[in-house]
């Protein structure tokens, strides 16, 4: 049976990931700090709590899973106004934290890794629609962290190990099971016309 690690996997995103995986026959392996994350959404999976930038927790994880095949990178801070208020928390949470996860995975011969960015590092037009050759002008803090992740990610990636970065735009909605959905009741990057 194919395993993932799944760092942010009680978020939602990685929650919604962890349900997928769960669906086409895929055992995740959540790790999450519980900042934003919500406990319920790991209830009946492998769950550790704990820090992406926790060596010694990775470590662990892979330690009692060899088998890990992939990691999928979901933690995160996302919220735009708070990367504003808080631009040196949004740095080491999202690209400091990042470095230091990566580090451990190839440590541990993790080489397979898709990155959960974002669509907001894309240039703001006029309201026209954007696709993977849009110019990139990331506005926010936020934003900015997932830019220079992508591209720390990419240097890396010309040394050796696998990774794929998803840019999506203000994802809603819940898994249709209904396992998983937003952790917040009024989210940030949702707008109500």
């Amino acid at each position: 049976m194919v395993k993932v690690l799944i760092a942010g996997g009680a978020g939602y995103i990685g929650s919604t990931v962890a349900s997928a995986c769960l669906d086409a026959g895929i055992t995740p392996v959540i790790l999450d700090n519980l900042v934003r994350g919500r406990r319920e959404f790991t209830e009946t999976r492998t769950f550790y709590e704990g820090d992406i930038a926790d060596g010694a927790l990775v470590d662990r994880i892979f330690s009692e899973h060899p088998d890990i095949s992939a990691v999928v990178h979901c933690a995160a801070l996302i919220v735009v106004p708070e990367s504003v208020a808080d631009p040196i928390g949004y740095y080491e949470a999202n690209v400091a934290k990042s470095l230091a996860f990566v580090s451990h995975l190839h440590r541990n011969g993790c080489d397979r890794i898709i990155f959960s960015s974002s669509a907001s590092i894309y240039q703001a037009e006029d309201g026209s629609p954007v696709n993977e050759d849009s110019p990139l002008a990331p506005q926010s803090p936020y934003a900015r962290t997932k830019a220079v992740c992508e591209e720390m990610f990419a240097d890396i990636a010309a040394a050796g190990p696998r990774v794929l970065s998803l840019r999506y735009f203000n994802p809603v909605g819940a898994d249709p099971k209904l396992r998983t959905g937003l952790q917040l009741k009024r989210p940030s990057h949702l707008s109500v016309c």
